[in-house]
């Protein structure tokens, strides 16, 4: 069994491994995977429901991604988008955007409270 030495990637500290060093300081922990992994499978349901579900009145389905990645989709609902499927598509990019800039803070502010806590 192989020791953690508290390096990313696969030990022999190149960096090279599961997490690309771009993205690790945003999904460096357990809470921010998860968070962007419930995103995901919530703006995939959203996608989803409004590709292939028939309604007779508006579904709320996309209204779960936005809650979901607030305060920072409530931004993007600033932006003023066009009618249609290209809009839809532009939300889901921008929600997505927010969830990946929400896990980045949430990893921040966990990072913060880990290094205050081992100093303590």
């Amino acid at each position: 069994m192989a020791v953690h030495d508290g390096t990313r990637g696969d030990g022999d500290g190149s960096g090279r491994g599961r997490i690309p060093a771009r993205i690790s300081g945003i999904a460096d922990n357990r809470p921010a995977r998860i968070y962007l992994a419930v995103c995901a499978a919530l703006v995939l349901w959203a996608a989803l429901d409004a590709a292939f579900v028939p309604h007779e009145d508006a579904s709320l389905a996309g209204v779960w991604p936005v809650a979901a990645t607030a305060p920072t989709s409530l931004l993007a609902l600033a932006v003023p988008l066009p009618d249609g499927p290209v809009g839809a598509v532009l939300l889901l990019g921008l929600v997505c955007l927010a969830a990946v800039v929400n896990a980045g803070v949430l990893s921040a502010v966990l990072r913060r409270f880990r290094t205050r806590a081992a100093r303590a």
